[in-house]
Formats: structure tokens, sequence, C-alpha cells
């Protein structure tokens, strides 16, 4: 644990106390999903796509935190440099948001884990915070007035260090204690939580704190080769904003345990990974049913229609029915001038292989565990 005394802000702690009994289960479940992810075969071309998806989810979660009122589809609409009808103010937000994702993609690249300096932080500020009209905000420099943050609703008022002096001095003890042998030896997830969770209460600038803070935590888990769950908590932060906020607010009640916070991430990390894990194995799933289809019709167990509908079926994974063949796109084109025996036998072929499954009265849908 790191103390210090500052001048109008009484004692500051910076500590890796926590419950043992309630973080180490959810950390192990986190690493253990973690290299289950790594050992997971993904092609370039869709971990490229999956990564682009993520990362649009990020920017929307993390600006929908401080305000920005732009949906998913506008937040892709501006990363996509598509007109939108919005202000000038969320657009540049976004984009700023997406610069300083590329630049945390390429620092990341440059060390494992990274060494964090006022440097990177202060680049991080500008990025996030260019172009934009905050008051008081002055980017890469540090604020020079009180602020206050939080609500009585989420845990009450907090009073962050009030004068310049006392933000600099904690900035530098900061980046010594997060850069310590003790935080380089602990779990990336851990070093990353409380990065976020120290910077955003020192709350060093005017504004763009949430965003930096959790921009630092996005660095640190990408420089230690943990893909993808950084592009997802932003999203968790967002989906569980009252619990965001009464995990600080419950974390600086207790001033040497940081176990409500970490317990707080840790449960957004296990469920993204969960989330990732299981959205890579259906896409390794969806690889294999194609060519377990294309198969299937060389052996001409199916003809070219059913393998046609196969395909569909596979691409749109919705429920269907003998109706929906005959009279909806795509599926009405493989039936022009077919009679709706030809569908039901078709149907019939398909359950009898288990390629299809009923689910309920006359609804039907793909069976993506066929190969299970």
């Amino acid at each position: 644990m790191k103390e210090y005394l500052t001048f109008k802000s009484g004692k500051f702690y910076f500590t890796v106390n926590y419950d043992k009994t309630i973080i180490d289960p959810l950390l192990i479940k986190a690493i253990v999903l973690n290299e289950t992810i790594k050992d997971l075969p993904i092609l370039p071309n869709l971990a490229a796509q999956f990564e682009t998806e993520l990362m649009i989810r990020s920017i929307f979660g993390t600006a929908a935190i401080e305000g920005n009122p732009l949906d998913i589809e506008d937040v892709t609409a501006v990363i996509n440099d598509n007109q939108i009808k919005t202000t000038s103010k969320h657009q540049t937000e976004i984009k700023n948001l997406l610069t300083a994702y590329k630049f945390v993609e390429q620092l990341a690249k440059t060390s494992n884990p990274i060494i964090l300096t006022e440097e990177i932080i202060s680049k991080l500020h500008e990025t996030i915070t260019s172009n934009l009209d905050y008051e008081y905000n002055i980017p890469r420099k540090y604020r020079t007035h009180i602020v206050k943050v939080g609500d009585k609703a989420h845990g009450g008022i907090y009073t962050p260090p009030k004068i310049i002096e006392d933000i600099k001095a904690l900035m530098n003890v900061y980046i010594e204690w997060i850069n310590s042998d003790e935080m380089m030896k602990v779990s990336p997830f851990i070093r990353g939580s409380l990065a976020h969770y120290y910077f955003s209460i020192i709350h060093p600038f005017a504004d763009g704190n949430g965003r930096t803070a959790r921009m630092i935590e996005t660095l640190i888990l990408e420089s230690s080769e943990i893909k993808y769950v950084s592009k997802m908590l932003s999203n968790y932060y967002y989906s569980k904003i009252d619990d965001y906020y009464i995990a600080f607010s419950k974390t600086l009640k207790l001033k040497k345990d940081v176990t409500p916070f970490l317990k707080f991430v840790l449960e957004g990390i296990v469920l993204s990974l969960e989330e990732i894990k299981n959205r890579i194995i259906f896409i390794i799933r969806q690889l294999a049913l194609r060519d377990f289809y294309n198969h299937l019709l060389n052996e001409k167990y199916i003809n070219k229609r059913q393998h046609s509908l196969m395909m569909f079926l596979l691409k749109e994974m919705k429920p269907f029915t003998l109706k929906k063949l005959l009279l909806e796109e795509p599926y009405s084109v493989l039936y022009v001038g077919k009679t709706e025996q030809t569908a039901r036998r078709d149907i019939k072929k398909l359950l009898s292989l288990n390629l299809i499954n009923q689910i309920k009265g006359k609804e039907y849908i793909i069976n993506i565990r066929r190969l299970d």
C-alpha cells in the first residue's frame, strides 16, 4: 500500500488490498476464460470484423456514460463518416474516441505490460477532448478549480483533490505505484481495474476524466495480450451505470480496501469473456456447418435447393415456418414455381438429417449443434 498526505484533502491511499474470498474466484474465472479464448481458432478477417464491432460498442458505451445522446446506429454512422443529424460536438466526441482507440492499439504493441506515463495519459486526454469546448478544460492541463462528482442516489457526493499542487503530487504517486513491482506482479485484470479506479478519484482534468480512465484500463489490458474484453467493458459500465457509480462510492468509503470496485469490474470481465467465448464458438460452428452442408450436397444427401435453404438459415439464424418458406425472401426465391408439397418434403428431409429442429407448433430452427 502507498500512502500520501495531501495539503488540502487529507491522506490518500493506493492499495491492492481486497477480500480474497470474493475476488479470487472471479479472478480465476477471468484468467481461465481468457486462456480458453486465446486457444480458440478464428480467421484473421473474422477477428478484425469482431474487433471493429466491439470497438463501436465500446465507443458508444464510454460516450453514453458521459451524456453523449447518440445511439449505436448513429455512432456507427459517425465512425464510417456518414452524415447524421446531430451537433458537431457529439460527433467530435465519437471521432476523438475512435482516434484514442487507434492510439491505444498501436501503443499496446510496444510493451508487455505497458509502463504508464504522464505523457501517455496527457496524450489520451488531449485526443479525447480535442476541439471540444468543455468549461475550464484545457487538453493535457490539470484542473485548477474544485469539482464535485457523484450524487446522493449513488452513495454520496465526492470532492476529489482540490488544488493543483495535490493533483500533481498524486499523479506522480499514481504513476510510480501503478508501475511498481507490486502492481506489475498482479494480474492485468487487477492492475487495469485499479488504474481506472485511482485515476478516476484523483480526477485530474476539468473534463474527460471518465473516458481517459477507461482508456487507460483498455491500454493496460491490451498491452497484456488480453483481447476483446477491454472493448466490452465500457458497454458493461454503461449498462450497469448505477452499479458503476455505487462501486466507486463504496470503495471510496472503505479507503484501504478495493473489494467493491474490483468485484464490480471482474464480474463485468467474466460476463464479457463468456460472451466472447460463446461468440467465437458460434462462429466456428457456423464455419464447420458450411463445410458439412457442402459435404452433404456432394454426397447427394441433400439437393441444391435444400443446400441453399440451409445456407440461408445459417446466415439468418431465425425460426421459420412453412408459410415463410413460400412467401418471404430470401427463402421464397427457392420455391418459385414449386408446390407447397415440395417445401413440406424439404422440411421433412432436413428434420430426418437432424439439420433443423421443430421448436413449437409449426416453427422450425436450424440445429446449430448438429456436429457437437
